[in-house]
């Protein structure tokens, strides 16, 4: 009797086994480190398959993934989906890529499938890809390797392997989708359709588990969007696509009309103001070698160094660079830099320009910002092992790290102006003659125009010039055939010399009755547009004149 009741318990035991749909249990499997792995105590293997998120699984020997098998026991069962979940923080530390393997004799494995793992911010989050696979298998090994940032450590809070119960859903998802930035806008709306259906229970709704649903404004860059779908056995399957948009709207820019001007009395130059503005759907940045651009807030320029330096070494390659390492003013700030970021694919532990090197434990801004927002994360800062420099890390909040060891991608924060190529800049001298300036702003995109004008700037010889420049006037201004000089003075007009607005000379007109009466000109023969008339007296005095040619 009790060895009939004892079958009987094996083999319900069995039943239930083989149709639940999970197929790793912590209670009766064991799971064994795979490859090169170093886990801290409480932080061991076991954590990955005991399906309790407050537990992960850690490796300090990231180079070479985070892996693990589990013995089924001799009960072979057939994987069709992986669940994977996030482990508590440091997201820098979650994988990228995932391989499932099989064996039946704990020896010779063979690869079931390959995949890859979005990076996300979000923690203790589950996601589930499914793969196809009609063998069962009574041993499993996975294997994940990559790291979201720039960690040497590698983890995961939970992983779970599923069977198919009966018939598995169907999910379609389109294919990987690219589009163009909507006009005026930094992002790109696009609609799309994901169906499911299973043989049981007919149509069945998937369900987001990571990007932005049918409808929604995608940002620049490429969106990973993943569905899954649930079937009444409990079934999940998922399928994955990318929408990708392309900011391809130039950005914009004013110049300045051309610019006439003259010297003082006496002086070779002249002092210009002018401006030059610049706007874009997104942002306009100016590119840096070595550094990667973010966007522009509040009239400074963000950029991520692509090399790493110690914090000390950062520092001083930010004055290089006529900036510093960046300041975070607000919330909002910390907001668009993270998001930037993660945009570029950069995640980590990035260097910030806050520091308590002069005062121990009274930290500042290396650009002398009086920002005093602040996103320390727990019972940071802690000054372990002096540490006087600031980073801050995928997660969003700030840890104080030491300045002589580590090296760290940094953010640098410059002025922004449009990038100007040829000319003076404004507020400069600007000498007797045409100065052509010419300015070109890039957004984010890359996407870049152009504008020039020009700085015309002409001479007062003088002081006694003055007796000639107030008493010559110009009627009518602007003209359209007879130009007539006013003459007010007691001199007598030799000659005039006409300029067009690039300072070359148009034509000369010589004055044959030697009188003080008025003069005129027939201005017919030239185009329309601004000149310059310089006017000489028999004395040797001259003045110079502005006219425009209708």
């Amino acid at each position: 009797m009790k060895k009939i009741t004892l079958i009987s318990l094996l083999l319900l035991f069995n039943l239930n086994f083989i149709f639940a749909q999970a197929i790793f249990d912590s209670s009766i499997h064991t799971a064994t480190p795979f490859g090169s792995v170093n886990s801290p105590g409480g932080e061991g293997v076991q954590n990955i398959i005991d399906q309790n998120s407050a537990t992960k699984f850690l490796d300090f020997n990231a180079f070479d993934g985070i892996g693990f098998e589990v013995d089924l026991l001799g009960v072979a069962q057939t994987a069709s989906s992986i669940e994977i979940v996030t482990a508590n923080d440091a997201p820098e530390r979650d994988p990228t890529d995932y391989e499932i393997f099989g064996s039946n004799n704990g020896t010779d494995f063979t690869s079931i499938t390959t995949g890859t793992i979005p990076c996300v911010s979000d923690r203790f989050f589950s996601r589930t890809f499914s793969f196809s696979n009609a063998t069962a298998y009574s041993y499993y090994r996975i294997n994940f390797t990559g790291v979201c940032g720039s960690s040497s450590i590698n983890q995961i809070a939970d992983v779970q392997l599923y069977g198919i119960i009966g018939t598995a859903p169907v999910l379609n998802c389109p294919g990987d989708i690219a589009i163009n930035n909507d006009a005026g806008q930094c992002t790109g709306n696009t609609s799309f359709a994901v169906t499911a259906n299973d043989a049981e229970d007919g149509s069945l709704t998937p369900t987001l588990t990571n990007g932005l649903d049918s409808g929604s404004d995608f940002p620049l860059g490429v969106t990973t969007n993943i569905y899954s779908v649930t079937d009444s056995d409990g079934n999940t399957v998922s399928c994955t696509f990318t929408v990708t948009v392309s900011d391809n709207e130039d950005p914009t820019i004013g110049c300045p009309a051309d610019i006439m001007t003259e010297t003082n009395p006496g002086e070779t130059t002249a002092v210009v103001d002018y401006t030059v503005s610049a706007s874009d759907n997104c942002s306009t940045i100016n590119p840096l070698t070595d550094f990667t651009p973010l966007g522009t807030l509040a009239g400074k320029a963000y950029y991520l160094s692509n090399n790493a330096f110690t914090p000390q070494d950062a520092y001083t390659d930010a004055l290089t660079q006529n900036g510093f390492v960046g300041t975070i003013r607000d919330a909002n700030d910390g907001s668009f830099l993270l998001n930037a970021i993660a945009m570029i694919g950069g995640s980590g532990d990035i260097l910030i320009g806050y520091s308590d090197t002069d005062t121990e434990g009274t930290f500042v801004w290396q650009s002398g910002d009086s920002a005093t927002y602040t996103n320390w994360n727990g019972g940071e800062p802690n000054n372990a092992g002096n540490e006087d420099y600031t980073v801050m890390q995928s997660s969003g909040g700030w840890n104080d790290v030491v300045g002589a060891s580590g090296s760290y991608r940094y953010l640098l924060e410059v002025d922004y102006l449009p990038e100007q190529t040829e000319g003076l800049a404004s507020g400069s001298d600007f000498p007797i003659g045409t100065t052509t300036n010419t300015f070109i702003v890039t957004d984010i995109a890359g996407n870049f125009v152009t504008c020039s004008f020009d700085v015309v700037v002409s001479e007062n010889l003088s002081v006694e010039d003055f007796e000639l420049e107030n008493n010559i006037s110009l009627t009518p201004n602007p003209v359209d055939h007879i130009l007539t000089i006013k003459n007010s003075s007691n001199l007598v007009l030799e000659h005039a010399n006409i300029y067009d607005i690039r300072g070359r000379l148009v034509t000369t007109v010589n004055f044959v009755h030697q009188t003080i009466e008025d003069k005129t000109l027939n201005t017919s023969g030239l185009v329309s547009g601004f000149y310059l008339i310089e006017i000489k007296a028999s004395n040797g005095d001259t003045t110079v004149k502005r006219f425009i040619k209708k």
